[in-house]
């Protein structure tokens, strides 16, 4: 640090010239240099002399490969760590179990399975508090904050970082509470609060001077520069990233030095430097590609589309803007649902806290009265025995001693009509969950991406990045991402208002004729894109008796079916038969088919929600067609019925009432089978 102040004082120029964070900078990365890494080493002689141990020396080892590895090679800390987990159990050793489960849990949340790291983090946790053991409890709030952080809830994980903090400085653990001081920089980072962010930065660095580990500072040097960068201080950001990046790779981190590089491209992208920020942008894409690194591959890929946006070379910002939309569609769904099962898991578990509470209370309410109960008989017993005329007396007691035990009954009877309340009240809570679930699912993924394709291509073209040819070019696939969103859209508003409360169906006498051929209409695009021959052997006029705005639907997604899993030049047929009392309409196609497993599922009496297979144009689906139409057949008191083989089509039967009067009797017939 002497040697720069000399430096600046001597060299009167450059001193005017570097700003005031470049200058802070330097005098960081001068007083807190890179050490040399001695952890594969250690790991080494770990090794070596683990085959030699047993017992509790051998659970330490264990336990110690586990943390050192986690970071670096996931499988061999997952099996290190279960090894210990089993070993712990074995000796009885609470404590090593929990640092064990710790380790584990990490492991989890690293792969994003972040249900199971609860579950493992949650359990440890347990064991630490029944020990006393705050050191491990530290070390665990960390990872409950960090689970806290992948629910978006920043400050809650905030507050489990300072948790760590303060039970980790109880205990003088230098290395985990300078953890969480990078824990909740960075999660202030994400609320905007810059300078807090800096602040907690910049005490970790200090206070790893006396730790000395160059992960911990790369950690504190990375959330930094993520606030220089969002402070428009891109030279600065860049120092940081580049010391950031270079401590990551000597201590052989993938999964961080995947996380700077995008940064670092960006800094550069930001900077006006976009031949470096090109290369290191490419080069951050492979080796994302290669480790499997979702997440920063989808953001190299958004920040390269920008980059080629600047250079006006439409075709590579367009091929990255689609990576970068499919990566970012694939990471949201899996996201979403990870976040809503971590969540459902975190309500559990705070609900089974609640009922073992309640239960505890009333136990030890239950426990206390007849412990009160019994002393009173056992004195009055011993009364009894030494004054016969106290034997009156007893006998009252004995009327209190029935009425107490009856008290008891009727409370214990409360508890168990509150238990199944409670859980009444937990199936309703899953069945909100899942629908919600269906419903994210759908808007998700089906709606997000051809949106946003349109958006994307739509502002090139304002932006002039596009000519009017080119444009022109694309119109064909605008024009199906905006029928695919219509036809999602208008199902699942159809599906929504079915599950609404107060749901009615409207059947009356209409012409399925006129409904196939207005459907064969609005279609028309669809089938002439595949140059599909339609045939129609329906009679002029087939009247049925049920809801025509849900039959429209029906008619809608089957013909839509039909012309989705239709090869090129393919045909569709469509004919009706009747008898006195029923209707039978009929689609075929040549298409792909369908196993008897997938006919079966739909068929199900169960609603099951399944991902839709992608048509012959690779046209995309909600999966939510089939069992609407399925759904609004029953409501309209019909039946369908399918026969397919894969790879020689499929003909679907949809069966209807003619009259009102087949109607009833349908209702009745249903009403039998209840009954029965």
């Amino acid at each position: 640090m002497f040697l720069i102040i000399l430096i600046l004082q001597h060299n009167h120029i450059k001193c005017r010239i570097v700003s005031r964070p470049i200058l802070l900078i330097l005098v960081l990365l001068f007083a807190f240099p890179i050490l040399g890494s001695t952890q594969g080493a250690n790991v080494d002689s770990i090794k070596a002399v683990l085959a030699t141990k047993e017992g509790k020396e051998r659970l330490d080892l264990l336990n110690l490969l586990g943390t050192e590895l986690r970071e670096i090679s996931q499988s061999e800390a997952f099996s290190y760590s279960m090894e210990a987990d089993s070993l712990a159990e074995k000796i009885g050793d609470p404590s090593g179990q929990s640092r064990a489960l710790e380790n584990i849990g990490w492991i989890y949340y690293r792969r994003g399975q972040w249900r199971q790291s609860f579950e493992f983090s949650e359990k440890a946790y347990d064991i630490a508090i029944q020990n006393n053991d705050k050191l491990q409890a530290a070390r665990l709030m960390n990872n409950m904050g960090a689970l806290y952080y992948e629910q978006q809830d920043y400050q809650m994980a905030i507050n489990q970082f300072k948790k760590g903090y303060d039970l980790a400085t109880q205990v003088q653990d230098l290395s985990t509470r300078i953890r969480s001081l990078n824990n909740v920089a960075l999660n202030f980072t994400q609320i905007d609060q810059l300078d807090s962010a800096l602040l907690y930065a910049r005490r970790s660095i200090k206070m790893n001077e006396e730790a000395g580990s160059p992960y911990l500072t790369s950690f504190a040097h990375r959330v930094i520069g993520d606030v220089y960068l969002a402070k428009g201080n891109y030279d600065s950001a860049q120092l940081l990233y580049e010391n950031s990046l270079k401590m990551a790779r000597e201590q052989n981190v993938k999964s961080f030095e995947a996380g700077v590089l995008h940064r670092l491209g960006n800094a550069l992208l930001l900077d006006g430097k976009l031949k470096e920020a090109e290369e290191l942008l490419l080069y951050s894409v492979e080796f994302c590609e290669k480790n499997v690194f979702l997440d920063e591959l989808s953001k190299s890929h958004r920040h390269l589309t920008s980059l080629y946006e600047k250079q006006g070379d439409i075709q590579k910002a367009f091929f990255h803007q689609s990576r970068y939309l499919d990566l970012n569609n694939q990471l949201q769904n899996q996201t979403n649902r990870d976040r809503l099962a971590l969540l459902q898991n975190m309500f559990q578990s705070n609900l089974k806290e609640s009922e073992l509470e309640l239960l505890k209370a009333q136990n030890e309410n239950q426990a206390y009265r007849l412990e009160t109960s019994r002393r009173y008989i056992i004195f009055f017993a011993i009364t009894a025995a030494l004054i016969g005329v106290l034997v009156v007396r007893m006998y009252f007691l004995n009327k209190n001693v029935r009425m107490i035990n009856s008290d008891l009954l009727a409370q214990q009877r409360r508890i168990e009509e509150q238990n199944l309340v409670l859980e009444n009240q937990s199936v309703q809570l899953k069945e909100m969950n899942n629908t919600k679930n269906k419903l994210f699912s759908i808007l998700g993924h089906d709606m997000r991406g051809p949106i946003a394709q349109v958006k994307s291509v739509v502002d090139m073209f304002l932006a002039g990045h596009l000519e009017k040819e080119e444009f022109e070019e694309l119109l064909h696939v605008l024009s199906r991402d905006i029928d695919s969103v219509n036809f999602t859209l208008n199902n699942t508003l159809k599906w929504s208002m079915s599950q609404m409360e107060g749901f009615h169906v409207n059947p009356a006498l209409f012409d399925l004729r006129e409904v196939v051929d207005n459907a064969l209409l609005l279609l028309q695009a669809s089938f002439k894109e595949k140059k599909l021959a339609v045939f129609n052997h329906m009679e002029q006029k087939v009247e049925v008796y049920a809801d025509q705005d849900l039959i429209d639907v029906v008619v809608r997604n089957i013909l839509n079916n039909a012309a989705k899993f239709s090869n090129f030049e393919d045909s569709v047929t469509i004919f009706s038969e009747r008898d006195p009392e029923w209707v039978y309409w009929c689609v075929q196609d040549q298409g792909l088919g369908m196993t008897e497993e997938q006919i079966n599922l739909i068929l199900s009496d169960s609603y099951s929600l399944t991902r839709s297979r992608q048509g012959t144009n690779k046209e995309k689906g909600s999966g939510l067609g089939l069992q609407l139409t399925k759904e609004f057949i029953r409501k309209s008191g019909g039946k369908i019925s399918i026969e397919s083989h894969p790879g020689h089509g499929t003909k679907i039967w949809v069966q209807l009432p003619r009259t009102e009067s087949s109607l009833d009797s349908q209702a009745i017939r249903g009403q039998e089978e209840v009954n029965a």
